[in-house]
């Protein structure tokens, strides 16, 4: 069974773009940090309108994952907003499962109110 527990994610580059040939007009790198003993991976995330059955596909350094596009904005906001963040997925027959984390957090945190004072 393939699978990436939980690495943390170092860097990310975030993309929107038009192409004629690929089913997908938004993608995002994410570079996960070296762990124990794993070297870095990275993952290659792309927003196609609606993901296919077989949406993950991790390899040893390179994994390609296919998110929904509606779930973008979300996991755009989270690397832009949390700190840290975490990738995890893994295909096992027919099951399947990618996504991004955070730590466990205190009730409260998150964007600062606009009317608040800094």
């Amino acid at each position: 069974m393939p699978i990436i527990s939980g690495r943390e994610v170092e860097t990310y580059k975030v993309s929107v773009f038009e192409s004629s040939n690929l089913s997908y007009d938004r993608s995002m790198r994410l570079v996960l940090k070296p762990s124990g003993g794993n070297a870095s991976h990275i993952v290659d995330v792309e927003f196609p309108a609606s993901a296919p059955a077989d949406f993950v596909s991790i390899g040893n350094t390179i994994s390609t994952v296919k998110i929904d596009r509606a779930k973008f904005e979300d996991m755009v906001r989270m690397l832009q907003t949390e700190s840290p963040i975490f990738f995890s997925a893994f295909e096992f027959n027919a099951l399947r499962f990618a996504g991004l984390s955070t730590d466990p957090e205190f009730t409260g945190e998150g964007l600062m109110d606009a009317d608040s004072a800094a």
